[in-house]
């Protein structure tokens, strides 16, 4: 039998001691230290070197951050190289010594340092690069920098040799590890297995070991690791030396299986050398089974091995007062990271159902205090949870209150014969993952229309009888007021929703999940009314009382809809069949919305257009350059023929889902050198003296009308109630008259629109009229470059040097992308290269 001897360090983690380099060998790691600072790695970014204190409590992560391993040793010409690698990331000290700026991040370059002085005074890292030149690390105070002069000694001291562990610090941030041994022994029950630790709350220190997936009997008893009070035979043993290791329940005294033994003997300590990662293992208490009498020893034992023949046993020893363990040799223990326990189907929406066994076992979770008795709905936030899985790691999230079952970023457990059941904090829990959930939809829970929805159709209010036996109503109008109608809905109102208000009302947020309500007001299709209150709480059509916003939020099925308004439901009277608001969620009429196709504006591909009104068709005066109604033959010094009437209907880009379009004529007092400039009809032209800008309607010629801001040349074809279209202009949309009407035989500009055009298709005028619709030009506008007719080509913008600083390609007619101010050189592809001023 071997006997090993080892001397114990102090217990004190912070004691270190200078180390002589011929210590600095592969698998030893060593602080770099500086007065009270160590080089480190920052714990946020992994390349970025940094010097930092290390507190009294530090954890051994934090401790492993800042060791480095000292090896590589070369020598040439006289000169001894080492190279340093990180404990936790296993990269090398390196820097890029050509860079303009010498800043401590790891990059490609300097990686073999010169370690001049010695150990009492400390080392200078030293790197040489292009022959004679060398960086060098200098440190002041907290502030690490790569000079090249100087430098900073740094002392080579040992980490702590006796830190203790808890249970996560044993699987490198996991209670989940494996314990690895440097030889075979027999008994070693922990060999290859994945071992869970537990720390214990009463005994500071020490913790349970159990094996991963089977921590229970049959009869629901932990399954824990311990030391037996059977023994291996040893010659010449005493006290707890042979003993042998079993997995059991928890003992107590004179339980019938056990004549001694008590829950101590299932308590284990760890303790590593942070230079190498040795383990020392020790448990709390062990049997006296070499006494005549079976007897339990008072005092902390430690793993060791016995030899006996060829034949290596594991076991346990006592230790002396120096720490040495009076019998028996030590192995060699690592360990290593286990595989954490996991969810298949990973980050997403799940329900949760309490799997435990009391009053609240088998409902579902609503927040992390709170259950529902029902099953939640993949249709509302409520009983929803946002799992998000990091490195191993989980967060459980609900999304109605935003509260935390457990904790952020938690190792998980499973519970051992129950699928999908995990240990989530203190309760077990089963997860029911819902595919049909899409965490992208930002306003789950109530109802949400697309921009092209909103553009493109009207909406009826279809109210859905709770009643046995009568049918669904629509709501019509009667004098204004909102009434609901047995029927097929052809005699519905028919809405406009026009966005309110976003409020952001739920969410796992804690996770960056948010969940909105978007209100709508109702507008009539055709004219600017809303639906407002009347003073007895009805519902009505209105231009002058302030306008309602609804929410409409979906019942569990999602087939049918609450419609609110702050704290108000809609409801209906079933005896005058007026709508009418309620605080009384049970009065509360169920609405669909059914669409029905009513575009708010037109959409017109490119193309010649006659726009008539009242039997005369917009055309442009060839001498005033004034809009004008004019019927074909006219007579005004030239006749006006079919190619005046023919206007080129050019679209633009789409602003707030409508279509915008040029609309422009070439036809300048006929004959002459000018009939191939285009003049587009605007709402305004400012360039000119003498006239109106803001009454007439105008065809004007600028070179930057189809690329200025808020250019005035730009028009939407808007949808008229009785057939034909409004000429809206956007630039005096929001301020202004808007609107091409028609007074003696002019087109003026409006506030409220009044003609409405009928489109038709033309034919091309005559062919000194040609139209370059794909003229490529640049410009820049507040910061961006903005490029025209070049849609699906690949832009790409260079500085003055070449140097490439974006690439894009355009997706429309109107294409715009930042860039910073300075000369802009704009290539588009297949045509040229532009040189452009941002400012």
């Amino acid at each position: 039998m071997t006997v090993g001897t080892f001397t114990a360090n102090a217990d004190d983690a912070t004691q270190t001691a200078s180390v002589p380099s011929g210590e600095w060998t592969a698998g030893n790691y060593y602080y770099l230290k500086t007065g009270d600072y160590y080089l480190s790695l920052d714990g946020n970014k992994a390349d970025s070197v940094v010097v930092k204190t290390i507190a009294a409590d530090a954890t051994k992560a934090a401790i492993d951050s800042a060791l480095w391993q000292i090896a590589d040793k070369e020598e040439a010409l006289g000169v001894t190289t080492y190279m340093l690698t990180n404990k936790v990331t296993q990269q090398v000290l390196s820097f890029d010594a050509s860079a303009e700026e010498l800043v401590p991040n790891l990059a490609t370059g300097v990686d073999k340092w010169v370690m001049t002085g010695d150990q009492n005074s400390g080392y200078n890292l030293v790197g040489y690069y292009s022959g004679k030149d060398f960086i060098t690390l200098d440190a002041t105070g907290n502030r690490l920098s790569i000079a090249k002069t100087g430098g900073t000694p740094f002392a080579v001291e040992a980490p702590p040799a006796d830190f203790l562990l808890n249970a996560q610090q044993l699987g490198n941030g996991f209670s989940v590890f494996q314990l690895v041994f440097g030889d075979t022994y027999e008994g070693n029950i922990f060999a290859g297995k994945e071992l869970v630790a537990k720390d214990l709350t009463n005994d500071a220190g020490f913790v349970s070991l159990q094996v991963q997936g089977d921590e229970t009997f049959a009869d629901g008893k932990a399954k824990l690791f311990g030391v037996d009070t059977t023994k291996t035979v040893i010659s010449g043993a005493t006290g707890a030396y042979g003993a042998n290791f079993v997995l059991d329940s928890t003992y107590t005294e004179l339980a019938g299986v056990h004549s001694v033994g008590n829950a101590d003997y299932q308590k284990f300590r760890f303790r590593v050398n942070l230079k190498n990662d040795s383990l020392a293992m020790f448990v709390k208490r062990a049997p006296n089974v070499n006494a005549d009498v079976l007897t339990s020893l008072s005092d902390t034992v430690r793993v060791v091995y016995a030899q006996t023949s060829a034949t290596k046993v594991l076991t346990v020893s006592q230790v002396n007062a120096d720490g040495v363990p009076a019998q028996g040799a030590l192995p060699l223990i690592t360990s290593k990271q286990g595989t954490p326990a996991t969810i298949a189907t990973g980050t997403g929406v799940y329900f949760l159902k309490s799997a435990s066994k009391g009053a609240d076992g088998g409902k579902y979770y609503v927040t992390s205090t709170t259950f529902m008795d029902e099953t939640p709905s993949v249709n509302l936030a409520k009983g929803q949870w946002y799992i998000k899985e990091n490195n191993g790691r989980y967060s459980v999230v609900d999304r109605t209150s935003n509260s935390v079952l457990g904790s952020l970023n938690m190792e998980i457990f499973a519970i051992q014969g129950m699928a999908n059941t995990y240990l989530f904090g203190v309760d077990s829990v089963t997860v029911e993952y819902q595919k049909d959930v899409n965490l992208n939809n930002k306003y789950l829970g109530s109802l949400y229309f697309t921009e092209e929805q909103l553009n493109d159709n009207g909406y009826v209010l279809n109210l859905i009888s709770g009643t046995s036996g009568v049918s669904d109503l629509y709501a019509y109008t009667t004098d204004s007021i909102l009434k609901g109608k047995s029927g097929d809905g052809k005699d519905a109102a028919v809405f406009k929703l026009i966005p309110n208000d976003t409020t952001v009302v739920a969410g796992a947020q804690k996770l960056g999940d948010y969940l909105s309500v978007i209100t709508y007001k109702l507008r009539g299709l055709f004219d600017q009314d809303t639906i407002a209150a009347t003073d007895n709480n009805g519902l009505k059509f209105s231009t002058y009382t302030k306008a309602l916003a609804f929410k409409f939020i979906p019942n569990s099925t999602a087939e049918k809809y609450s419609m609110i308004t702050g704290d108000q439901y809609v409801a209906m009277n079933v005896n005058t069949s007026n709508l009418e608001l309620t605080t009384d969620a049970a009065k509360s009429a169920y609405v669909n919305l059914e669409a029905v196709d009513a575009p708010e504006y037109a959409t017109f591909a490119n193309g010649h257009k006659r726009l008539s009104y009242n039997n005369n068709a917009l055309v442009m005066n060839p001498y005033t350059f004034f809009a004008e109604m004019k019927a074909e033959g006219n007579e005004m010094k030239a006749n006006y023929d079919a190619d005046n009437f023919s206007l080129w209907v050019e679209q633009d880009m789409v602003i707030a889902g409508k279509q915008l379009y040029f609309i422009s004529s070439g036809m300048v007092n006929a004959g002459k050198e000018e009939a191939a400039i285009r003049y587009y009809l605007a709402a305004k032209d400012t360039t000119r003296t003498g006239v109106d800008a803001t009454t007439f309607a105008m065809f004007i010629n600028n070179d930057t009308i189809k690329t200025m801001e808020n250019s005035p040349a730009l028009f939407a074809f808007k949808t008229a109630e009785d057939g034909g279209y409004y000429l809206e202009n956007q630039s005096q949309l929001k301020s202004g008259k808007p609107y091409v009407g028609v007074v003696n035989g002019f087109a003026v500009m409006q506030e409220a629109p009044s003609a409405a055009f009928v489109v038709e298709n033309a034919s091309a005028p005559t062919p000194n009229e040609e139209i370059n619709v794909s003229e490529i030009k640049v410009i820049s506008s507040d910061g961006q470059i903005i490029v025209t007719n070049a849609s699906g080509k690949k832009i790409t913008l260079s500085n003055i040097l070449g140097q490439t600083i974006g690439v894009r390609r355009a997706s429309s007619e109107y294409f715009s992308m930042p860039a910073t101010s300075g000369i802009v050189l704009v290539t588009v592809e297949g045509d040229t290269t532009y040189k452009v001023i941002v400012k």
